[in-house]
């Protein structure tokens, strides 16, 4: 019997743990960009890259619930005005 060295991945929306079924997601952010990406888990490379925060998540359901919150974030963001002064 071999034993694999398997770490072990649990959602970080909902917390189940990855099993060999599940269709997995990682969301990606950038601290210095105001954006969200999805990308199946395995077309994620190795290693990770320390200005981006991966998220790893079990499917559609805790993908469309990180996007709401993602969005829900996007609200408390204070942009810059893009209309002209009056001065101008």
């Amino acid at each position: 019997m071999q034993v694999s060295d398997v770490s072990i991945v649990q959602c970080d929306v909902c917390g189940n743990p990855k099993k060999e079924t599940n269709h997995w997601l990682i969301a990606l952010t950038r601290m210095d960009y105001e954006g969200i990406i999805f990308l199946p888990a395995e077309a994620v490379e190795e290693p990770r890259r320390d200005n981006v925060v991966y998220e790893d998540l079990c499917g559609q359901e805790c993908a469309h619930k990180r996007l709401s919150a993602w969005l829900d974030d996007l609200k408390n963001i204070d942009f810059p005005s893009t209309k002209k002064s009056e001065a101008e």
